[in-house]
């Protein structure tokens, strides 16, 4: 280190590597030495450096008696006369002694760092204004390094006994206000937190003062929530700790201003601090001061030492329409394990090395997260996962896109690369685009493949004795199922991304070709068949049961109208009485169950009740196609040809090769989402085994004794329930009781936003507000101006099917079970979806007006209220109760 003879450090006259400033200059000169190189806008300041203060303590011990010694020695410590007369000089030229006080400051080795804060533990000096009290205060704050406090600071945190102290001496600025900045609240990290008071900070760091508080949103700068306090004068020599002069506020007038800090002064903070967080590298605790020009000066920043939570994004704008409401221990834990399977799945298939895919061991199983009960995919995973694939940002778009994510986060960004570091990874990109532009070349054959082993799977499960089996052997028919499907799913997960990947691509073609609105022009233009405009009609897979149910409403009414005064009113006894009066028509709706029977509302959710677990669900289903179906408000065939006249009209002048790239992503995405559709279907039935193979297991550990009850079993995971097979015990049946009471508590309780970030500021969550107008605004999915009465569902397993007839359904969420009573309604109104959930393409493919993403829709309506709806403009009028 090169000090000038006199020994001290002036930073205006030299430099210092920073891998030596903390030793030599302590953790806060070293601090305001990296603000000052960043530009930063630091008080002028010297430091009495640590070789200063070395000499005396040298061959001291660390034991109680040395560690007395150390204090002593620098509590008489005297500034060498070369060093005084080099300070003096250049205190002379701060007008020190003639009106211009000093701050005197700690500033010891390893305080300020990343570890160790040493927060308030040693002294500070302020309003030091002559020679004498300042040589008294630098050996006061040398000396506080030994302090008890800063001494039991140490031992607690392990560091060690030998403190090497420097001193700070730094113009003291007049300050109308002055505060502490934490570049990211650790606890609420989306935001930046300020806190004020009037004059110096001394009496907010000190917690003497009630300080004003600002909080901004680390994203745009907004103030998010201000808490404002009475703002007091501070003069009583006695009301700081002895360690400091008192101090007071330096303008009256700031005392009687309401707020300290103006937007201006919030911006100028706000964008110092996502600077100066970029640079240094992490969060910063950083304290400034105003003075009366309305200058910002910062005299301090060091790391944020607290550990700063992840914010996390949760939402289930897409995942809500298959797990809806509250769902069970049995389910989450089945579908983090299914989806956690098919994801390495995908990664392998992309040919990402094992060492890449072993890293990501911690996204891959926690791509999803139960909160309050509730399932919701966690988006930060879910964006961590795209980091593997070539362009981030646009596969990043394409996701939220498909996944109906209408609030886009950034609390995963893609790394910025330099252009060595790129083209080291464009090989291993250039690789997994190969092969994933591969996949989707094969797709057609290994979608066939696929549902020929899925079908052959099926019939070999029930053809099983599922009643007579014992619980090992049950768990060996669930392990089959994961090795023989579950494990090998990568079809349908990459027919996902050529969907996400078409649709986004072909979202960017229809936006170029001027289209202001293409998920609507989308919702056109897909409405016909999967082959195309113009070609023969030939409904999605996903359509097929409930065209099937269809048929065998029209069946009955045609040819078993003795059957429809029992079929109108379903009950338990049913199946028994159409079995004993109509054989034949029984014999229809034993082999639509075989088919279609764990197709319903909550499919998912291992829970549901199905109509293969109970047929007199069936009926349920059936009273909703027994009535002559109405016409549909827009006819469906003229939607397409309308779309597809409206592409020609676009494309006309702009050349053949553009029109090709146009019409082959519309034709793409069609094909992928067809495909989804159908394998859709699959997984439905996959997902209906495991849950006849848990419900046999959940007798026979019932039978044993080890649970309540056999419904039980989906209150335990996985993983519990293996080990209650194996051993028993009290011990799981307690458990079972226990999740009961808890999910019923979930189930009570206002159900959670269908977006949480957590941490997150607590706030009260109040009604939606009407809107001024008295109208409800969403987003068309499918147009059609329908007025009628309508039919809240908020828990469609207590749904009453057949009062749907005739009405608009307005729903909290869907998924593709309700297809069995989309057909007797006359419009359907969503409060969150997705344009390209599987519910809305049904809906979009039987003609029914429908809305979607309505802001506190089922708080507005009641059953029984008459509305008008725009299906094109997306807006809902109440027009009488």
């Amino acid at each position: 280190m090169a000090l000038e003879n006199n020994g001290l450090f002036i930073p205006e006259s030299q430099l210092m590597p920073p891998a030596h400033a903390a030793a030599h200059l302590g953790g806060k000169g070293a601090g305001m030495l990296r603000l000052r190189a960043l530009g930063a806008p630091v008080p002028a300041f010297v430091v009495l450096p640590t070789a200063l203060f070395e000499p005396g303590l040298a061959g001291l011990p660390t034991t109680a008696a040395g560690l007395a010694e150390r204090r002593a020695r620098l509590g008489s410590f005297e500034v060498p006369t070369a060093t005084q007369a080099a300070l003096r000089a250049v205190l002379a030229g701060w007008g020190f002694g003639a009106g211009q006080p000093v701050a005197v400051r700690s500033s010891v080795a390893d305080e300020d760092g990343g570890a160790a804060a040493f927060p308030g533990l040693m002294d500070s000096v302020l309003h030091v204004a002559d020679w004498p009290a300042l040589l008294a205060a630098v050996a006061r704050v040398a000396a506080s390094a030994y302090s008890e406090r800063a001494l039991a600071y140490r031992r607690q945190r392990g560091l060690p006994l030998a403190a090497r102290p420097a001193v700070v001496v730094q113009r003291q600025v007049a300050a109308r206000a002055a505060g502490v900045l934490f570049t990211t609240f650790p606890e609420y990290p989306q935001e930046m937190a300020i806190h004020a008071v009037a004059g110096l900070a001394e009496g907010l760091v000190n917690g003497q003062l009630v300080p004003e508080e600002y909080y901004l949103g680390k994203a745009d700068g907004q103030l998010v929530a201000q808490v404002a306090s009475e703002v007091v004068e501070v003069a009583a020599l006695d009301l700081l700790p002895a360690k400091s002069a008192p101090y007071a506020v330096a303008s009256p007038a700031a005392v009687a201003t309401a707020t300290l800090l103006s937007t201006i002064t919030l911006a100028e903070l706000y964008h110092l601090g996502q600077r100066l967080e970029a640079a240094l590298g992490g969060p910063q605790d950083i304290e400034f001061a105003q003075d009366e020009a309305g200058r910002l000066w910062l005299v301090q920043a060091r790391p944020l030492t607290q550990p700063v939570p992840e914010v996390v994004a949760y939402d289930n704008a897409n995942i809500q329409e298959s797990y809806c409401g509250v769902t069970t221990p049995l389910t989450f834990s089945f579908a983090q394990r299914a989806y956690a399977t098919v994801y390495r799945q995908t990664m392998r298939t992309l040919g990402l090395p094992a060492a890449v895919v072993a890293a990501h061991e911690p996204v891959i199983t926690n791509l999803l997260a139960l909160q309050q009960g509730r399932i919701y995919y966690n988006l930060n995973n879910w964006y961590r996962g795209l980091l593997l694939l070539p362009n981030f940002r646009q596969s990043k778009a394409d996701m939220e896109r498909m996944m109906g994510v209408l609030e886009p986060v950034d609390f995963v960004r893609d790394q910025r690369k330099t252009l060595a570091q790129r083209l080291a990874l464009l090989p291993r990109l250039a690789l997994t685009l190969g092969r994933l532009l591969g996949e989707f070349a094969r797709l057609p054959g290994q979608v066939r493949a696929f549902q020929a082993r899925c079908e052959a799977e099926y019939q070999r499960f029930y053809q099983l004795p599922l009643a007579t089996l014992g619980a090992a052997e049950l768990l060996r028919e669930i392990e089959h199922l994961n090795e023989a499907l579950l494990t090998r799913w990568t079809t349908p997960i990459i027919n996902d991304f050529r969907v996400m990947m078409a649709h986004g691509a072909a979202t960017r073609h229809l936006t170029h070709l001027g289209v202001a609105d293409p998920d609507e022009f989308l919702s056109r233009y897909l409405a016909g068949s999967p082959a195309g405009p113009g070609a023969a009609a030939e409904p999605l897979a996903s359509l097929l049961p409930a065209l099937a149910l269809r048929e065998l409403g029209e069946l009955a009414r045609q040819e078993f109208p003795a059957l429809l005064p029992l079929l109108e009113n379903p009950g338990p006894e049913l199946p028994a009485q159409v079995a004993r009066l109509a054989p034949a028509f029984h014999e229809r709706v034993r082999h639509y169950v075989a088919h279609y029977g764990d197709r319903t509302m909550g499919e998912l959710k291992l829970e549901t009740e199905t109509m293969r677990t109970s047929e007199a669900l069936f009926y349920r289903y059936l009273v909703a196609y027994l009535a002559p179906p109405a016409a549909p408000a827009t006819a469906p065939a003229s939607l397409p040809a309308q779309a597809a006249a409206e592409l020609t009209a676009r494309l006309s002048g702009r050349g053949w090769w553009r029109a090709r790239q146009v019409r082959g992503s519309l034709a793409a995405l069609r094909q992928a989402v067809a495909r989804r559709e159908a394998l859709r279907l699959e997984r439905t039935r996959l997902f209906g085994m495991y849950r006849a193979a848990y419900r046999a297991l959940g007798q026979r550990l019932a039978a044993a004794g080890t649970l309540g009850a056999p419904l039980d079993v989906f209150l335990l995971t996985e993983a519990e329930l293996a080990s209650a097979a194996r051993a028993g015990g009290p011990q799981w049946a307690a458990l079972a009781a226990q999740r009961q009471a808890e999910l019923a508590a979930y189930r009570a309780a206002l159900a959670p936003a269908g977006r949480l970030v957590v941490p997150a500021r607590p706030v009260a969550a109040p009604e939606a507000a009407a809107p001024a107008d008295g109208r409800l605004r969403g987003t068309g999915c499918y147009p059609g101006q329908v007025s009628g009465e309508v039919v809240v569902i908020t828990d469609p397993a207590q749904a009453d099917l057949g009062a749907v007839r005739g009405r608009i359904v307005a729903a909290l969420r869907t998924d593709p079970g309700w297809a069995a009573l989309f057909p007797g309604c006359r419009a359907v109104l969503i409060e969150r979806g997705s344009a390209l959930s599987h519910s809305v393409i049904l809906l979009r493919e039987l003609g029914i007006p429908t809305i979607i993403n309505v802001p506190g829709l089922t708080q507005h309506l009641r059953s029984g209220q008459r509305v008008r709806l725009d299906g094109r403009t997306g807006e809902v009028e109440v027009t009488a109760e």
